[in-house]
C-alpha cells in the first residue's frame, strides 16, 4: 500500500511535523510492504532541502501548490492519502486551502483531526465540515473527540475511528530509572548527561513549543507554596517558543515568564531550557521528572503530544481538565485541578510529595496507560484504518474543479527596485526607475494589494514594511477637511494636485478593504479600518462607474461583522448605483456600464459579482456575469491571441471606432484575469478558471504580437504592446498588475509555480 501523508514535517519545528515523522516510521514497521510519501507543508523556505521521503513541498499560503500536490500524489500511484489537520498549518481563512487539495484527490482520504472545537467560528465549521465530508474515514485521538465530531455533525459515527496519539518507545525504555518515585530518584539514575545534574532535587517539568496557551505562569505562581514545604523542588520548562508566536508576538511570553520567576525569587527553582529536544533528550528529561505538569488554559485541546510522551515515560501528571487530559488521566495516572488556579496546583503537588505511596500508584497507572500509546502499537491501528479506507474507496463529489497552469514563481527584484522610503516610483526608463515621475496613490494602492498577498505566511519583513509604507502614504494623501484625497506627489514629496474624488480614491478604498479582510488579521487592520471609515462620505458620493467599482471591491472584502454600519450602508449604496449604471446602459448588443470600453474595464463586472456574492443578491451576480461574459468575448479570450481594449478605447457600436485602438496595457489584462478568477470562485464554474488562465497568458505571448510582456530577467513587466512592438519600459503600474494577477490565480487555486 502506498500512503501519502499531508502534513508539516521536519526540519520545520512543529509538533504535528514530529508526529507525522514518527507515524511514517510506525507505518513502515507495521507492514514492510508499505511505501509512505510525505507532502510537506512549508512556509518561508520552499527550496529548503527536504528529507528523502518528501515527495513534494507545498507552500502553505500558495493555493496553487495544493493542486500541484494532488497531481504529485496521483503520479506516484498513491493508494490512500492521510491528511493531518490543524487549522494553523494550512493557508486561507481557517485553513480553507486544504479543500483545494482534497477536491482534486481521487484516492480515498483519511483525515486526522488534531483540533475539534466545541464552539468554532462559522468559517472554521464550514471548512472542517467540508473536509470531513470529502473524507472516507476520520480519525481522532480519544472517545471524547469522537463524540464531539459526531455531535457537531462533522462526520457520521460509522465513519469515525479512534486511533491514539503515539510516542517513541525510547521513552518507555527509561522507566526503570526511578521506580519508587522518591525525591530525585529518577535523576540520580538518569542514563545520560544531557541535562544538568539533578541529584537531590524533586523535579517538575513541562516541555513543548512555548506559547501563552500553555499556562506556564500558573505553575510558576504555585511554586512559592510548594518550596516552603519542599525546598528541593526544581521546575524545568523545556522547549523553544512556537515559531508562529515568534512571528506575531516575538518572545514577549517567555520574557514575561522569566520576569515572573525573578519577581518571585525563584531563579534557583525554575530553569528554562530554550531549545528543541530530540527523543533521546526528552527521555532524559522525563526519566528525571517526579511530576509532569500541563497547566494548559483551554479546555478545547483534544490532544497533547507532550502529555502522551509523559505517560509513556511513566510520569505522574498534574493537569488542568482539558479534554485530552480528562480522557487519559481518568483512570488515575494524574490529578486534575481547575484552570488558572495556582493554589490548587500547589496543594496537589504538596499532597503528592507528602504521600509517596499515592505518587507510586499514579506512576504505575501512567506506565499502564502509556504502554498502549507507543508508536508500534499505534502504527498497527492506523495501518488497519488506512487499509479499511482503501477497501471502502473514495467518496464521490459532483463538484467540477478547474485545472491549473504552471507559471513562474513570483520574482520581486524589479518591484524592490521601484519601491523606496516614500512609496513606489511611477515610471521607469527600461528597468531604471524614473524618479522625476514621482508617486501616485493609484500605484501605492496597487502596491498595498500586492504586499498583502506577498506577506502571507512569510517571516521576511520586506513585504510587511511595504504594506506599512503604503498605508502611511494613503493616510498622508487623505484630507478629511476636503473629503478628498491627493493623488500625485513629486519626487520632492510635494503634492501636485488638490484633494479630490476619483479612481484613486476607489483604489485606496479597495486596498484598505483587503488589509482589513486579511487573515490572519494584521496589526495594521485597525488603522486601515479607521481611515476607510473616515473616507465613507467621500466614497458614498462617487458617481463614476469605475471609481464606484474599485471602492465596492474594497468594502465587499471584509466580513459583515468587520465593518461599522456606515460602511455597510456605503457598500449597499455603491452596489445599487453600479447595478443601475449597467441596467441604464445595457442593450442587446452592448452589455456594458458606459458608452465606451476604456481602461481597467473588467473591474466593473468583477465588483458586481463580488458585491452580489457578499450581499447574497443573485440578480446582482447575474448582471455581473452577463457583462463579464460579453467582455470576455470582446477580448477574444478563447482565441489564439487575447485582444485587450487599447488606450484609445473602444466605443459603442454606431459611435465610430478608431482604426487603431492604441496600446494594449497590463492593467487591462490584470482586471480581466482577476474578474474571471472572482467569477470562478463565486460560481464554481471551471470555464471561468480556464478564461482566467488564458487571459493571464497574454503576458507570455498569447497576444497579437506573440511576445512576452513579462520580463523573466528582471521580474518586472513591460508597459504594454503597441501596433508593432513591445514597450521597453517597466513601470510600477505594469509590474504590479502582473503580480496582482499571479496572486489572484494563487488565491483561486489556478496557479502552480515552476520550481
Amino acid at each position: 500500500m502506498r500512503v501519502g501523508i499531508v502534513s508539516t514535517y521536519p526540519p520545520r519545528p512543529c509538533g504535528i511535523g514530529t508526529f507525522s515523522r514518527d507515524l511514517r516510521t510506525a507505518l513502515l514497521q507495521a507492514d514492510e510492504t508499505n511505501a509512505v510519501d510525505i507532502v510537506s507543508i512549508v512556509r518561508d523556505e520552499p527550496h529548503r532541502r527536504q528529507q528523502m521521503e518528501v515527495a513534494t513541498a507545498l507552500q502553505q499560503d500558495v493555493r496553487g501548490d495544493y493542486t500541484m500536490a494532488a497531481r504529485v500524489l496521483a503520479s506516484r500511484g498513491t493508494d490512500v492519502v492521510l491528511v493531518e489537520h490543524e487549522f494553523g498549518i494550512f493557508g486561507g481563512r481557517a485553513g480553507s486551502f486544504v479543500l483545494t487539495l482534497v477536491e482534486r484527490l481521487r484516492q480515498p482520504i483519511v483525515v486526522t483531526l488534531h483540533t475539534v472545537l466545541s464552539e468554532p467560528s462559522v468559517i472554521q465549521a464550514e471548512t472542517l465540515r467540508a473536509l470531513c465530508h470529502r473524507a472516507t474515514l476520520v480519525t481522532v485521538f480519544t472517545e471524547t473527540a469522537k463524540r464531539m465530531v459526531v455531535e457537531a455533525r462533522l462526520a457520521p459515527r460509522e465513519r469515525v475511528r479512534v486511533v491514539p496519539h503515539g510516542a517513541p518507545t525510547i521513552l518507555a525504555s527509561y522507566l526503570g530509572a526511578g521506580g519508587e518515585g522518591g525525591p530525585g530518584a529518577d535523576a540520580a539514575k538518569s542514563p545520560r548527561p544531557a541535562l544538568e545534574r539533578l541529584e537531590g532535587r524533586r523535579v517538575l517539568s513541562t516541555f513543548g513549543l512555548i506559547s501563552a496557551g500553555k499556562g506556564i505562569e500558573v505553575a510558576i505562581k504555585a511554586l512559592p507554596a510548594v518550596i516552603e514545604r519542599h525546598p528541593d523542588v526544581l521546575y524545568l520548562v523545556a522547549g523553544q517558543t512556537h515559531p508562529d508566536v515568534i512571528e506575531h508576538e516575538g518572545e514577549q511570553y517567555r520574557l514575561r515568564l522569566e520576569r515572573l520567576v525573578r519577581d518571585l525569587d525563584l531563579t534557583d527553582h525554575v530553569h528554562f531550557l530554550d531549545r528543541f529536544f530530540d527523543d533521546d533528550e526528552l527521555a532524559d528529561l522525563l526519566s528525571s521528572t517526579d511530576l509532569y505538569l500541563t497547566p494548559y488554559r483551554s479546555r478545547e485541546q483534544i490532544v497533547s503530544g507532550a502529555l502522551t510522551f509523559a505517560l509513556v515515560a511513566g510520569c505522574p501528571v498534574v493537569s488542568t481538565p482539558y479534554f485530552y487530559a480528562e480522557d487519559l488521566l481518568a483512570s488515575g495516572a494524574g490529578v486534575l485541578v481547575p484552570f488558572g488556579n495556582s493554589a490548587a496546583f500547589a496543594e496537589t503537588i504538596i499532597a503528592l510529595f507528602d504521600e509517596p505511596a499515592a505518587l507510586r500508584r499514579m506512576r504505575a497507572e501512567a506506565r499502564r496507560v502509556g504502554g498502549e500509546l507507543t508508536w508500534p502499537a499505534v502504527g498497527v491501528q492506523m495501518q488497519e484504518v488506512l487499509a479499511e479506507a482503501v477497501t471502502l474507496g473514495p467518496t464521490r463529489t459532483d463538484q467540477e474543479v478547474a485545472s491549473t497552469a504552471f507559471f513562474p514563481r513570483i520574482r520581486p527584484d524589479h518591484l524592490l527596485t521601484l519601491v523606496d522610503d516614500v512609496g513606489i516610483v511611477q515610471h521607469a526608463d527600461g528597468i531604471v526607475p524614473n524618479r522625476g515621475s514621482g508617486y501616485c496613490v493609484d500605484d501605492v494602492a496597487r502596491l498595498i494589494l500586492v504586499a498583502v498577498g506577498l506577506d502571507q505566511g512569510r517571516s521576511d519583513m520586506t513585504y510587511g514594511r511595504m504594506l506599512t509604507l503604503g498605508l502611511s502614504f494613503l493616510r498622508h494623501a487623505w484630507d478629511p477637511g476636503a473629503l478628498g484625497m491627493h493623488n500625485l506627489m513629486s519626487y520632492a514629496r510635494v503634492w501636485l494636485d488638490e484633494p479630490h474624488g476619483g479612481d484613486h480614491l476607489g483604489r485606496a478604498a479597495w486596498a484598505l478593504g483587503e488589509v482589513i479582510a486579511a487573515h490572519p488579521p494584521r496589526p495594521v487592520g485597525g488603522p486601515s479600518l479607521r481611515l476607510l471609515e473616515e473616507m465613507a462620505p467621500a466614497l458614498d458620493a462617487l458617481q463614476d462607474p469605475r471609481a464606484i467599482a474599485l471602492a465596492l471591491l474594497g468594502v465587499s472584502r471584509p466580513s459583515p461583522e468587520a465593518l461599522p454600519s456606515t460602511l455597510v450602508e456605503v457598500r449597499s449604496t455603491l452596489a445599487t448605483r453600479l447595478l443601475r449604471c449597467y441596467q441604464g446602459s445595457r442593450t442587446s448588443t452592448w452589455r456594458w456600464f458606459e458608452d465606451a470600453l476604456t481602461y481597467d474595464n473588467a473591474r466593473l463586472p468583477q465588483a458586481l459579482i463580488a458585491a452580489g456574492h457578499r450581499l447574497d443578491d443573485g440578480d446582482m451576480v447575474a448582471a455581473g456575469l452577463e457583462a463579464l461574459d460579453w467582455y470576455i468575448d470582446q477580448c477574444a479570450v478563447d482565441s489564439a491571441a487575447v485582444r485587450l481594449v487599447g488606450n484609445r478605447w473602444r466605443r459603442r457600436e454606431g459611435q465610430g471606432t478608431a482604426e487603431d485602438e492604441g496600446d494594449e496595457q497590463p492593467i487591462d489584462a490584470a482586471a480581466l484575469v482577476e474578474a474571471c478568477a472572482e467569477a470562478m470562485v463565486v460560481t464554481g464554474r471551471r470555464e471561468y478558471g480556464r478564461w482566467a488562465v488564458q487571459a493571464f497568458e497574454w503576458f507570455f505571448g498569447r497576444n497579437r504580437l506573440g511576445v512576452s510582456v513579462y520580463d523573466f530577467a528582471s521580474g518586472g513587466c513591460h508597459d504594454g504592446i503597441g501596433r508593432d512592438a513591445l514597450n521597453d519600459n517597466e513601470g510600477a503600474e505594469s509590474t504590479l498588475a502582473f503580480l496582482q494577477c499571479l496572486l489572484a490565480l494563487d488565491a483561486a487555486g489556478l496557479h502552480s509555480s515552476h520550481p
